[in-house]
């Protein structure tokens, strides 16, 4: 697919009313993430990487931005990304526990279906999350864990391989 763009083609791209999906995108510069950053539903799937500066810009994306290409961001761009209603970030393996705690202030969906495993802790601050929250690279969680993220009103935890019948039951639970 497509790799790179002029800031000319981003200007002319950004005027789509529906999504927007650069896939192909291998990076991008600083003013072609604020030009993208008025599309409403805006794909960049391709983007390994992006600057805490991107972040913050891309941030002002009104409705989706999903970024599964990214497989680490720094604490900055998790404050800067936390601002997005409907945000993936599925190429995540891993996160801190701060950047659990920023994240979980997304207001719309959160979906971070990269990660395979999250901490007791992890859990604890993502419950406290009042967004809708995919959880669904789990393929297994404690007992603690299934107590903790039943708190959470909107939950998919659609990679679940086994559960025990106290987990079922404990998950059956959340509203």
């Amino acid at each position: 697919g497509l790799i790179s763009i002029t800031d000319e083609q981003a200007k002319i791209l950004s005027e789509v009313e529906g999504n927007l999906s650069l896939n192909g995108l291998i990076s991008i510069t600083d003013e072609q993430a604020k030009i993208l950053s008025e599309v409403r539903y805006l794909y960049l799937n391709g983007l390994p990487s992006i600057t805490d500066e991107q972040a913050k810009i891309l941030s002002e994306v009104e409705g989706d931005l999903v970024l599964n290409g990214l497989t680490s961001i720094t604490d900055q761009q998790a404050e800067s990304l936390s601002e997005v209603e409907y945000l993936e970030l599925n190429g995540l393996i891993s996160i801190t526990d701060e950047q659990a705690k920023i994240l979980s202030e997304v207001e719309g969906d959160l979906n971070l279906n990269g990660l395979t495993s999250i901490t007791d802790e992890q859990a604890k601050i993502l419950s406290e999350a009042e967004c809708y929250l995919s959880l669904d690279g789990l393929t297994s969680i404690s007992d603690k864990q299934a107590k903790i993220l039943s708190q959470i009103e909107q939950l998919s935890l659609g990679g679940l391989l086994t559960i025990t019948d106290d987990q079922a039951e404990i998950l059956s639970k959340i509203r």
